[in-house]
C-alpha cells in the first residue's frame, strides 16, 4: 500500500473528507509508503493534517475557501465571493498562519521527546524534528487575485499543487524507514481509518489493466489475418511496399552536380488563404512559459542549505542563492531550458548548464540527457549581487505524449532542487 490514511477522530465536515480521499487517491499512484494523519491531538493541540514521507514530514493547516483569500502573518485573513461579499476566516480563532505555527511546536516538540522510542540510538542522536515542513493548504483551490503575504517560516499552496509539492520537497535530517515512519501514528494514539483506505485500494484494484490473453503462435496468428478483408489488404500493401523499396534500393544513383555549377531554385508556398497551417497551435502546446524558482540560504550552524521563501525580506531570512526555470520550449528538433541565477552572496556562484548537473525526465519514463556543447553558456557564473541567465539544450524531440517533465538539479548552486512542470495547456 503505497498510502494510509491514520485519525486521532473521523473528520467532522464533508469537505475535509473529501479533501483527504482526493489526496489520498493521488499520492497513492506516487513510489514510496505515504502516510495521511488526520484530526488527532498532541500537546494540547488538534491538529488538521500531517503528511509523512521517508525524507520528510509536512505539518498541514488545511482551509476550505470558496473565493479569493486575503491574507498575512499577522491580523485576520478573509475570504472574498465573487460576488464581492466579505467572510472572515477563523473567526473569533487564530488566523491560519498562528494555527499552523502552534501546531508545528507542539508536533515537533512530541517528536523530539520521544525520539528514542522508535529511532535507533545513533539516529536520535542526530535527527530533529524542528526540520518538519509547515504549510496552509487551500481547498480546493488558491483562486487567482488572492494576497497572501507570509514569511519564510509557512509556506502556502491550494489542494491542487499538494501532491507536487510532495514529490519535491523533503526535510533536512529527517530520514525515516518504513517501521519508523508506521511507529509515528501509533505513539501518537491514532488509528488507520480503515473505510477510506478500502476504498482507495478497491479504485486502484478496478482500475488495473485485465491481464492479456496468450499469445497465439506467430504461423497461426497470420493465417488468421489472412482470412479477413483487413488482413488481405494490408498483405498487398506489404507487397507494393517491398516493390517500392527494392526499386529505390536498386535504381542507378543521381548524378552528382559540379562544384562549380549553379544553385538550383526552391519553390515556396504557402496556403491559398496565405495563412501558415498549425503554427499557433504548435506554440500554444510545446512552450512553457511558468517561471518556477527555488531559493535557498546557507546554514553555517548545520553546514546545509536551507529552502527559503524567495520572497521573503526580513533581515537574515532571504534566500543567499535564486535559480528560476524561466521557460522551455521544445516546439523543433531540440528542447530548451531557459535559466536564471540571482546570486545574493559574497562570492561567485556557478550552475553548470551540463548533465552531470541537470537531469530531465518526463512521466512516460523518458531521459532527456543535456547536449552539453550546445548549452550557452556551458556554465552560468554569477559574480556577487548580479542575475545571469544561459540555455541548456536538449538533443532530441520531446516525447508526443508527454504531459509533465520533471528536471531536477543534481549538485550545483546549492545541492538537490526539483522542478515539476506541466506542459499541456
Amino acid at each position: 500500500m503505497a498510502v494510509q490514511v491514520w485519525i486521532g477522530e473521523k473528520p467532522e465536515h464533508p469537505q475535509e473528507r473529501r479533501a483527504i480521499l482526493a489526496l489520498a487517491q493521488t499520492l497513492e499512484k506516487l513510489e514510496g509508503l505515504f502516510l495521511i494523519l488526520s484530526n488527532f491531538s498532541v500537546g494540547g493541540r488538534s491538529i488538521d493534517l500531517v503528511i509523512i514521507k521517508h525524507d520528510a514530514i509536512v505539518i498541514i493547516e488545511l482551509k476550505h475557501c470558496d473565493g479569493r483569500v486575503i491574507g498575512s502573518v499577522n491580523g485576520p485573513w478573509i475570504v472574498e465571493g465573487r460576488n464581492g461579499e466579505q467572510k472572515r476566516l477563523n473567526p473569533g480563532r487564530k488566523n491560519p498562519y498562528n494555527q499552523v505555527i502552534s501546531y508545528f511546536h507542539a508536533l515537533t516538540n512530541f517528536l523530539n521527546e520521544h525520539r528514542r522510542e522508535f529511532l535507533s540510538e545513533q539516529k536520535a542522536n542526530t535527527i530533529d524534528f524542528r526540520t518538519c515542513k509547515r504549510l496552509i493548504v487551500i481547498a480546493p483551490r488558491i483562486e487567482e487575485g488572492s494576497q497572501l503575504d507570509l514569511d519564510w517560516k509557512v509556506e502556502v499552496r491550494g489542494l491542487d499543487e499538494l501532491p507536487a509539492y510532495m514529490i519535491t520537497e523533503r526535510s533536512s535530517e529527517i530520514e525515516l524507514t518504513e517501521e519508523e515512519m508506521l511507529a509515528i501514528p501509533k505513539l501518537l494514539h491514532c488509528t488507520p481509518w480503515t473505510e477510506l483506505n478500502e476504498v482507495v485500494q478497491e479504485e486502484k484494484t478496478a482500475k488495473a489493466p485485465p491481464p492479456p490473453p496468450p499469445a497465439l503462435p506467430w504461423r497461426e496468428r497470420i493465417w488468421r489475418a489472412l482470412q479477413t478483408t483487413t488482413g488481405r489488404l494490408a498483405a498487398a500493401f506489404a507487397a507494393i511496399a517491398l516493390v517500392l523499396l527494392l526499386f529505390l534500393v536498386f535504381r542507378p544513383p543521381a548524378p552528382i552536380p559540379r562544384a562549380d555549377a549553379p544553385l538550383a531554385v526552391l519553390s515556396a508556398s504557402t496556403p491559398a488563404d496565405g495563412s501558415i497551417i498549425g503554427f499557433n497551435a504548435i506554440i500554444s502546446q510545446c512552450r512553457w512559459n511558468g517561471y518556477q524558482l527555488v531559493g535557498k540560504r546557507w546554514d553555517a550552524r548545520n553546514q546545509t542549505w536551507q529552502n527559503v521563501a524567495a520572497g521573503e525580506a526580513t533581515t537574515g531570512a532571504s534566500p543567499d542563492i535564486i535559480v528560476a526555470l524561466e521557460q522551455i520550449d521544445a516546439c523543433g528538433d531540440r528542447i530548451e531550458l531557459t535559466w536564471s541565477v540571482q546570486n545574493n552572496t559574497a562570492r561567485p556562484v556557478s550552475l553548470p548548464l551540463r548533465h552531470d548537473n541537470i537531469k530531465i525526465s518526463d512521466g512516460l519514463g523518458n531521459d532527456y540527457p543535456i547536449a552539453n556543447d550546445d548549452s550557452r553558456p556551458g556554465t552560468i557564473t554569477a559574480p556577487p549581487g548580479s542575475r545571469q541567465r544561459g540555455v541548456a539544450v536538449v538533443r532530441r524531440q520531446l516525447a508526443a505524449n508527454a504531459s509533465t517533465l520533471r528536471i531536477t538539479l543534481l549538485e550545483q548552486p546549492f545541492g538537490e532542487a526539483s522542478f515539476i512542470v506541466a506542459l499541456q495547456p
